[in-house]
């Protein structure tokens, strides 16, 4: 019977960030999983305590959660109060099943959507046989990914990332700072992708760029300029970008474009996987995520 409720509640935390599909939409910004629901009153609590911040702070915080089904286990979870986008958001961390026992350092994924795709992200990553610190970021406040996730607030949201929560929680854990990879989803893919542009030409923060299912008719022009921006600054990428599709009702149009204006770039060093999935908008992280495990995460 357990099974069977996890199962069903698997589907649920990974079809419910939506909301950016080319031909699906749905509301990500309230959608929690009751497994990982931040407590209202320590959230607040966090928020006040915070706000009058001149660096980025972060606050643990209790919740009534169980992660019993997972192998891994999973960090007390904590508020980051950014000073650069003013925002507070929860941030959940997962470590890989062996972790407390070994001294290894561990790749990280920094996964969007936390929301919705924690703790799903770190049960298929299990099930592929992924060994991987996650750090899940919900978003803010107000439906907060339509800002941070798209330009230009994209610009602030990956500062925020580098500069400010890097610092606070990778020192806490082994984390292999060489190995990094984003993961976003429909307006987070598009982050994902807006990242992998921004990103330090000579020392990049991230080495693996997840998009699935990216909402890329969103401002197509201002990522055909900053696309031109990052080949004029240098014709070498040393990254992976996975990009993937949910067809036929999804970003698909949106998605191969961009790829072709990027392969067309020719970039020396950069590996580029592009899927198609026969799912919806709603339901493409799980086989995205774990085929871009298998190829990028497997020991």
């Amino acid at each position: 019977m357990k099974a069977v409720w996890w199962s069903l509640s698997l589907v649920w935390v990974l079809t419910a960030c939506g909301g950016g599909g080319g031909s699906a939409s749905g509301g990500a910004g309230s959608n929690v999983s009751a497994g990982a629901q931040e407590s209202p009153g320590a959230v607040a609590q966090a928020q006040s305590s915070s706000s009058a911040a001149s660096e980025p702070t972060l606050v643990e915080f209790d919740e009534d959660a169980s992660y019993g089904f997972l192998n891994g286990s999973v960090a007390p979870p904590h508020i980051i109060s950014s000073v650069i986008t003013g925002i507070d958001y929860p941030v959940h961390v997962y470590l890989p099943p062996g972790y407390a026992a070994s001294d290894k350092k561990y790749p990280v994924v920094y996964a969007l959507d936390g929301q919705s795709q924690f703790p799903g992200l770190p049960y298929l990553m299990e099930q592929a046989g992924g060994e991987a610190i996650l750090v899940a970021i919900s978003q803010g406040p107000d439906d907060r990914r339509r800002t941070d996730y798209l330009l230009p607030g994209a610009r602030a949201y990956f500062q925020f990332l580098t500069a400010e929560l890097m610092p606070l929680i990778e020192p806490m854990y082994r984390a292999d700072t060489q190995n990094r990879s984003i993961v976003g989803t429909s307006f987070g893919g598009v982050f994902a992708t807006v990242a992998m542009l921004l990103d330090d030409v000579s020392a990049p923060y991230f080495a693996n760029y997840l998009a699935f299912d990216a909402s890329l008719y969103e401002h197509q022009a201002l990522t055909r300029e900053l696309l031109n921006q990052r080949y004029q600054a240098s014709g070498e990428l040393s990254a992976n970008y996975f990009a993937s599709s949910a067809l036929p009702a999804g970003n698909d149009a949106f998605v191969s474009e961009f790829i072709g204006q990027l392969r067309r770039k020719n970039f020396a060093a950069l590996t580029i996987t592009q899927r198609g999935y026969q799912v919806t908008h709603g339901k493409v992280s799980e086989p995205s995520f774990t085929e871009a495990v298998n190829l990028l995460l497997v020991p």
